[in-house]
């Protein structure tokens, strides 16, 4: 996924998939083109932080 495109799905509170599971978008670091991302529903699961090109 494009970082322009990650930015907006944070701005608009949409979810992305990562390795086939739904998960929503915590914070994004546009110093480094990372997000932090947990999953959807999950209460006390830690964010992950990956690269947007390994969102779908």
């Amino acid at each position: 996924m494009k970082f322009e495109r990650l930015e907006a799905l944070y701005h608009g509170h949409g979810p992305v998939h990562y390795k086939g599971e739904l998960y929503e978008i915590v914070d994004v670091n546009a110093t480094m083109r990372t997000a932090q991302i947990s999953r959807v529903g999950s209460m006390f699961e830690t964010a992950k932080e990956v690269s947007a090109e390994e969102l779908d």
